[in-house]
């Protein structure tokens, strides 16, 4: 017979409880890598627009007043000593004196052919990031942390390194690019606030998808663990089940082979009682029947007839009647009263009147119990008083069967074929059959079946 052997609890599911450290580590990972990584995107974006717009608005208004000046670099000019003037005038002395920290025009070549520093006019030097986005006609725009040598502006100030291309008034093209410095202050500050803003809006999204997920994993890991619960009910159940069946299982090989080895020693029982029995007395009478005499012929008859008598109890002890129909009071009281008729002596009866109902199966075992009881009593016990007691148990029906005989010792293999029988049939009903005997002190069999919804399953 195999064995079915169960997984163990633990290697079906994860336990809640490490379910929700690993989300909280896995989630919490990604939530804040993804979290850094958004913010970090979201404020280079917002630095470089801010920084972009301020640079365009501060190109706009330098370039409102140098294009005017610088219109003599158009055509390959330079430019002259009262352009010089005015700009250094506009840069030292006028509007952007405030504005500017630093000041650079270059030409399309890549010449300085203006700055606030004289020292560096007419240098030429290799066209920078900043310097080729202006040239293609864009502004260009980044925080840097320097300044021209001889800004009154601190060195270590924040400022904003702006590219700005001047255009000819008339054909629109790029005559020059405007290089200057500006203080950036205020820039940083704005920046700051919006690092800060952008920092709170992403982490105030992050915690809420955190809080959303976290819930709803929680009420998974709710489910999961009433799944985990009903689950292991069910295993234990199930290997309850399992050990019901094996040990219902072996019960049953056991009583098949008993019932075999009973059926065996019944048919050898029932031999032995019509070759002792019947056929002795037939064969006496078959030795007396060449005698013709008249006494030889009486013992004849009364062999045959003793033999014959002998048969029909045997018979009759086989046969079964239909107890089907009939009621458990009824049972009781048929078998007595043909208990009483053949063996001629009183049976006291105690039958209560509320008796349970019961399956053919069981009104079957009470018919087979009464019929054994009261025939090994009246065998056995020499003429002794016997009692029959049928009353309602707790869960069923009590058939109890009494004699004050001599009694014996059952653990001396006093009990019979027939007590075997009743024993193997009452268990197959999942009944209680005890026998309480001793020497010199009476004999008790005692029966309880259940009621009939019980003895069906």
């Amino acid at each position: 017979m195999s064995e079915t052997i169960l997984p163990t609890r633990e290697s079906q599911i994860p336990k809640p409880g490490n379910l929700v450290t690993q989300f909280m580590m896995v989630s919490g990972t990604v939530l804040i890598a993804g979290m850094l990584a958004i913010g970090l995107w979201v404020t280079s974006e917002i630095e470089e627009g801010v920084t972009d717009s301020a640079g365009a608005v501060t190109a706009l208004y330098v370039d409102a007043l140098i294009a005017p000046v610088t219109q003599e670099l158009d055509d390959g000019g330079s430019l002259g000593d009262e352009a010089r003037r005015e700009l250094d005038f506009i840069v030292r002395r006028g509007a952007l004196r405030d504005e500017v920290s630093a000041f650079k025009l270059w030409d399309p070549s890549g010449r300085i052919v203006f700055s606030d520093n004289p020292d560096l006019v007419g240098s030429i030097f290799d066209v920078s990031d900043g310097l080729a986005q202006a040239l293609a006609g864009r502004v260009d725009a980044a925080l840097a942390r320097q300044s021209h040598i001889n800004s009154d502006i601190d060195r270590n100030a924040p400022l904003l390194e702006v590219y700005s291309p001047v255009r000819s008034a008339t054909t629109g093209r790029i005559i020059a690019v405007a290089e200057f410095y500006t203080t950036a202050e205020r820039l940083r500050e704005h920046l700051f606030d919006a690092r800060v803003k952008s920092w709170f809006v992403v982490g105030l999204v992050s915690l809420g998808m955190f809080s959303a997920l976290y819930a709803l994993f929680a009420r998974g890991n709710r489910t999961i663990s009433l799944q985990r619960r009903a689950l292991d009910d069910q295993i234990d159940q199930l290997s309850a089940l399992l050990e019901q069946n094996t040990g219902l299982t072996q019960r049953v090989e056991q009583a098949n082979h008993r019932i075999a080895d009973f059926n065996e020693r019944n048919l050898r029982r029932i031999s032995a009682e019509l070759h002792d029995g019947p056929v002795q007395l037939l064969a006496f009478a078959a030795l007396r029947l060449d005698s013709p005499q008249l006494s030889r012929r009486e013992q004849v008859r009364q062999a045959v007839n003793e033999a014959m008598k002998e048969i029909r109890d045997i018979c009759s002890g086989l046969a079964l009647p239909e107890v089907e129909a009939w009621s458990v009071a009824t049972i009781v009281k048929k078998v007595v009263s043909a208990h009483e008729r053949r063996t001629g002596r009183k049976v006291d009866l105690n039958l209560v009147d509320d008796l349970p109902e019961l399956s053919p199966a069981a009104k079957t075992c009470i018919y087979r119990f009464l019929q054994e009881t009261l025939n090994n009593g009246s065998k056995h016990a020499h003429g002794a008083r016997q009692t029959v007691a049928i009353a309602r148990a707790s869960d069923g029906i009590e058939v109890q069967v009494c004699d004050d005989g001599p009694g014996f010792a059952p653990s001396e293999g006093g009990e019979g074929l027939g007590l075997l029988g009743l024993r193997e049939r009452v268990a197959g009903l999942k009944g209680c059959f005890d026998l309480h005997s001793r020497q010199g002190g009476g004999t008790r069999v005692v029966m309880r079946l259940p009621e009939h919804r019980e003895a069906m399953t």
